[in-house]
């Protein structure tokens, strides 16, 4: 059976390509499986590893014909239901629901095999969409394990945070400097890794700034972390944040908001610091050069734990393994 993983921004690094290759790895070995964009294979961003062979460039629609599509994009669902109808391609299609999503419901037609990666995301497809639970499967994001060492205890006297995002209105970060300016003990530094849309706004603003700091986008990720006494992340909306799972991994501890499926990776009184408010914000950054050592270790064992319970690559691959198998058969 061919798989065929399809999206059309393969020219951009986020949460979403970061999957989209991570199942394309999980199943390759089991399927003939191909990546299929709309840009040529030149012009795909480099960091995405994607292999020449492993590519397809869209031409026309009929490579999909008796086939399974994984969908990371809503918008290309009535595409498919369209194209199959047309054109009676017979293909499967799987989407993978990343984030939380609202309007256009008429215009969104389902498939019979939703991913959801969050209890969130299976609450949106269920009372937003009427998706029947019978449809969704919940298998969550992963990342490779890369055995990090034990994590460091941090220097009180100079505390780093690593907000790794995006850097957009959802992201918040030029929210981030606008609360916390000024407000943010000195022995607390915010290092913000990421590209996007508000990059030139973030880096005109904190450019002066000895607590905040730019680093762009950045291919070495896993090493900042390492390097990193804590995680932030505090967005308006997310689906189940690779960035927060990857901190888990390495064993960092995390402060985070309760938006989209973030407690299901930082959990309150264990490996996290869950605020919702700009004040108490505040009040924990300002905290964190008084976390006692013990406190500290517990927390950074709690996080690895929590990767190793829920979020390694081999429970991943097992789930999507089992789920294309059944569609299969049923093909």
């Amino acid at each position: 059976m061919r798989v065929y993983s399809f999206n059309s921004e393969l020219n951009i690094v986020s949460g979403i390509q970061k999957v989209l290759i991570s199942i394309h790895e999980a199943i390759k070995n089991n399927f003939e499986a191909k990546i299929v964009g709309t840009i040529p294979w030149n012009n795909i961003n480099k960091d995405l590893h994607i292999r020449k062979t492993e590519y397809v460039k869209l031409k026309n629609p009929f490579v999909f014909r008796d086939s399974i599509v994984i969908l990371h994009q809503r918008k290309f669902l009535i595409v498919f239901w369209l194209l199959n109808k047309i054109f009676n391609l017979h293909c499967s299609v799987v989407y993978v629901h990343h984030s939380l999503l609202y309007g256009n419901r008429l215009l969104t037609i389902m498939p019979q095999n939703i991913v959801a990666i969050s209890d969130s995301g299976i609450e949106n497809l269920n009372h937003y969409f009427n998706v029947p639970l019978s449809h969704i499967h919940k298998i969550y994001n992963c990342v490779v394990d890369v055995n990090p060492p034990k994590h460091k205890l941090p220097d009180r006297s100079n505390i780093y945070v690593l907000y790794p995002a995006r850097i957009d209105h959802n992201k918040r970060q030029l929210e981030i400097i606008d609360k916390l300016l000024g407000r943010l003990d000195h022995r607390v530094k915010i290092f913000f890794a990421g590209d996007g849309p508000l990059y030139s706004e973030l880096y005109d603003k904190i450019k002066q700034s000895n607590q905040f700091y730019a680093l762009g986008f950045r291919s070495d990720m896993i090493s900042l972390l390492l390097q990193a006494d804590y995680v932030l992340l505090f967005s308006t909306f997310e689906g189940l944040s690779i960035s927060l799972i990857e901190a888990t991994m390495c064993g960092v501890p995390i402060i985070c908001n309760n938006v989209g499926g973030n407690l299901e990776i930082a959990e309150p009184n264990k490996n996290a610091f869950i605020v919702d408010e700009w004040d108490k914000l505040i009040v924990v950054l300002n905290s964190l050069p008084n976390i006692s050592q013990q406190q500290y270790q517990r927390m950074s064992e709690e996080s690895r734990k929590k990767y190793e319970t829920n979020f390694t690559f081999e429970k991943f691959k097992s789930k999507y393994v089992d789920l294309l198998s059944n569609i299969q058969y049923k093909c």
